[in-house]
């Protein structure tokens, strides 16, 4: 007897796939290559070439194996020649290959508004050289324009603005398991930034296109919400859920997000798209009775649903959700059934064709999961439970969905953040209700202006809110609330995912060669998680990180864990970006002993047998034993200074001059030293 899977995978309902399996393999092999211009041209041929190919070999009716080959083969080299054309680099005018005193260039996307700074991303039109001659040039730079309450006209978007020419190629992370701020924005085509005050710019020209209304109505929408909701904390929270705008979200509600699991319900995503649809779907329903009614409700929903992604940012979440509502509801409007899964890889397909470099972005990969989770995993979860009850039903379905985008996306979320919420579960569960408030009354807020009705609205938000950000804290304030300092490898990315494969195939197939797989995982898994912990138990080193003015050293030996900083506190946002993540693999935040440091005294640490020196001011006077003397505040060495035993270590506080000077001086008396001043953290293993 053959027994049938509970999910139907046959690739005859899912054409996208096809596509999308060649394509992403092209983009894949893309990003492993070095280009230049000259390649593009020649990958620009190879895909024509193999377009005629096809053409003929249709004519003369091939075999059609060798047709599906040419054809793959046809969607690999689209993939390289969209992946490499998307380069900025490979473009001939590109403004790192030349020399400019002016750049003029346009604001593309909205402003990100910070307190006292404002960030914006520039297509650079124009470079102005020292003759004052103007040379067309191309490239995408974010700059970081500081300003003060007085200035009165900072740019916006759509605006072209010409600034001093002083850019800088995006930093690598320099500290151990630092978030790669640099690869995140290469996926959105900038290398360079730049920071300038407002007074350094000048604003040309403002152009207006269609954009710049939809801007305009999310400023009346945030003002609407601003006036609406008084408290801060839940204003925050209510445009962020509710539209994307997170300008203004308190660091700390934020973290309480993060750790408990629920940080989808702050970036507008799919279920924020969903939940509009539902409203407007129920909304509009009545239009059903009339002739050719069904038509314009389908076309409403449609143009609120696009409306709705374009106002809240169109983040990769949420323009994925976008398409396949959109596939999904006009194959409802034609009378054709449309398989889920197609329509993700038809979404997924428009976002890569439209930018390729978009299949490398944390949130793109992320929300992908989190779909293809919900659709092969759920079901298989349904099939094993069901209550009969509908308010348990409901419950078990919506605690499935959470497993399941929860199970398919961990993978990725212990490689890219080393962190794991351990009530998940929970968190998502009790908030559910909370949320859906929110977003409902959120939705009503933008809607009905009606200065009584906005009143109760509001305050009705901001009990909501209120009720969902306690529940937060509470659940982020148990014991083991979150699994931290937990970086995956790519191998253990890939053995989890094929365990993850493995149990799909074992319980929808029936299959035995599947539990077999899974357990060869399992123990895979299992013995090199065994082999880190050892590795981790019996590790010792001085850690000396590159804090730029800042100064960060992390004892760590087995058991415990000091940091020496002369920051105020482990909270500093410093600390939390470049200094936690490496900390936490080896204790818990709990665990690890804080000592402040003073910044202008000179202060000498002993380091179990080992004395580390820090040269702040004044007369320099190390132990004759010392290991490490750090040098800070453009102090200056003499030869009489150094010991060949020292390891003399120049921070981010000296200047370029002070560093090329004292550089040269241990040269000549052959010492060694380490630049930590743009550059990576040193790490010396005492073990």
């Amino acid at each position: 007897m053959v027994t049938r899977p509970i999910i139907s995978l046959e690739s005859g309902s899912m054409p996208f796939l096809k596509l999308l399996i060649g394509y992403l393999l092209g983009i894949a092999m893309a990003q492993c290559l070095s280009w230049n211009y000259a390649l593009v041209l020649f990958s620009t041929g190879v895909l024509f070439s193999l377009l005629l190919l096809l053409l003929v070999s249709l004519v003369l009716s091939l075999p059609p194996n060798a047709i599906t080959f040419i054809l793959y083969l046809s969607w690999i080299s689209l993939g390289l020649m969209l992946y490499a054309r998307s380069l900025p680099e490979t473009n001939s005018d590109y403004v790192a290959d030349q020399n400019f005193s002016q750049l003029i260039g346009e604001v593309v996307e909205e402003p990100l508004v910070k307190k006292g700074s404002l960030r914006l991303r520039i297509d650079l039109q124009a470079g102005i050289d020292s003759l004052g001659k103007s040379h067309q040039v191309s490239g995408r730079v974010l700059l970081t324009v500081y300003h003060d309450s007085a200035a009165t006209r900072l740019p916006k978007y759509g605006d072209q603005i010409q600034f001093p020419a002083n850019l800088r190629r995006v930093a690598p992370p320099y500290n151990p398991n630092e978030f790669d701020y640099r690869s995140y924005l290469a996926n959105r085509g900038i290398y360079h930034q730049q920071r300038l005050s407002a007074d350094q710019l000048f604003i040309l020209q403002s152009q207006t296109n269609w954009y710049t209304y939809v801007l305009l109505l999310k400023q009346r929408v945030v003002t609407q919400f601003r006036s609406n909701i008084s408290d801060q904390t839940a204003f925050s929270v209510a445009a962020a859920l509710v539209f994307g705008y997170r300008a203004e979200m308190d660091p700390e509600i934020y973290t309480a997000f993060t750790d408990t699991g629920t940080i989808h319900i702050l970036s507008v995503s799919g279920m924020h798209v969903s939940m509009v649809f539902i409203l407007l779907s129920f909304v509009l329903r009545p239009l059903d009775r009339w002739k050719s009614g069904k038509s314009l409700r389908f076309t409403l929903v449609l143009s609120f649903i696009w409306l709705y992604v374009v106002l809240t940012g169109m983040a990769p979440p949420i323009l994925r959700a976008g398409i396949m509502i959109s596939f999904l509801v006009l194959s409802h409007w034609i009378g054709r059934r449309q398989h889920s899964l197609n329509a993700l890889f038809a979404s997924g397909f428009c976002i890569l064709w439209y930018d390729p470099k978009m299949l490398f972005d944390v949130g793109f990969q992320l929300s992908y999961l989190a779909m293809l989770g919900i659709f092969l995993i759920f079901p298989l979860l349904r099939s094993l439970y069901l209550p009969r009850n509908r308010w348990l039903r409901t419950l078990f379905d919506y605690s499935f969905i959470s497993i399941a985008a929860q199970l398919v996306t961990t993978p990725l979320t212990l490689y890219y953040f080393g962190q794991f919420p351990n009530y998940f579960l929970l968190a998502n569960l009790l908030i559910t209700i909370p949320a859906t408030a929110i977003m409902y009354l959120g939705v009503g807020l933008m809607l009905l202006p009606i200065p009584m009705v906005a009143q109760l609205l509001g305050t009705l938000e901001h009990v909501a809110i209120h009720v969902m950000v306690s529940t937060l804290k509470w659940i982020g304030n148990l014991p083991g609330a979150t699994w931290q300092g937990v970086f995956y490898t790519m191998p253990q990315v890939m053995l989890l995912f094929g365990a993850i494969a493995s149990i799909f195939v074992a319980v929808n197939y029936r299959s035995k060669q599947a539990l077999y797989a899974l357990g060869i995982a399992a123990f895979s898994l299992a013995s090199i998680a065994f082999w880190q912990w050892h590795q981790k138990v019996n590790y010792s080193s001085l850690h000396v990180y590159q804090l730029r003015q800042h100064v960060a050293i992390a004892w760590c030996q087995p058991g415990s864990v000091v940091l020496f900083t002369t920051v105020d506190s482990l909270e500093h946002p410093s600390i939390q970006y470049a200094v936690m993540p490496d900390l936490l693999c080896y204790r818990t935040k709990d665990q690890i002993e804080f000592v402040h440091l003073s910044a202008q005294q000179n202060v000498l640490l002993t380091l179990g047998n080992e004395e580390l020196y820090v040269w702040n001011e004044g007369h320099y006077d190390p132990p004759a034993d010392a290991a490490l003397v750090l040098i800070r505040n453009n102090r200056t060495l003499t030869p009489n200074h150094i010991m060949q035993q020292i390891l003399y270590v120049l921070d981010g506080s000296n200047s370029n001059d002070a560093v090329t000077k004292n550089a040269v001086t241990l040269q000549d008396e052959r010492a060694d030293y380490y630049t930590l001043k743009d550059n990576f953290a040193y790490v010396w293993k005492t073990e």
